[in-house]
């Protein structure tokens, strides 16, 4: 159950695109019926992706089931390590909220942006809770991969 390089990209590919889904599917949250003239935003969109969020939340849905699917078949033939999980959906996750608090920042309103300050308020603990979760769950991995080596087995 050692680490292998396909698995660690397809790791990185699930915790990377994960987060992509949420923010092109769910698109610019505008207020709607205003005008573009008058909208203020506490952070500018990224103007230069637009028209191409939504496609880019499908690619990112297509690579995020693909991921899972290859990683779901090597935990069960053993090639994946289970507790390796704990780490990729918690950082999956910090990702989600970090793609739902954006889209909520970004959002062009006409008077003030009330979920933008429930965004940071509640956000940004959930994602450092998030990462020190993972970060947690790396150390105990790695701890018990050194005790598992450096201990001699029972025969």
């Amino acid at each position: 159950m050692g680490i292998n390089a396909k698995n660690s990209l397809a790791g990185a590919a699930l915790v990377t695109s994960a987060p992509l889904i949420l923010w092109g599917l769910m698109g610019q949250q505008n207020e709607p019926g205003s005008v573009p003239s008058e909208l203020t935003h506490v952070m500018e969109p990224i103007r230069a992706l637009e028209g191409w969020a939504t496609a880019l939340g499908l690619v990112a849905l297509a690579v995020t089931g693909a991921c899972t699917l290859y990683l779901l078949r090597a935990t069960q033939s053993g090639a994946w390590d289970p507790r390796r999980w704990y780490v990729l959906l918690p950082l999956a996750g910090a990702g989600l909220v970090t793609a739902w608090s954006h889209r909520v920042m970004t959002a062009g309103t006409v008077d003030a942006n009330i979920g933008a300050g429930l965004a940071v308020f509640f956000g940004t603990p959930a994602v450092a809770g998030l990462l020190f979760w993972a970060l947690a769950q790396t150390v105990r991995l790695h701890d018990k991969r050194n005790t598992t080596h450096t201990n001699p087995t029972h025969h």
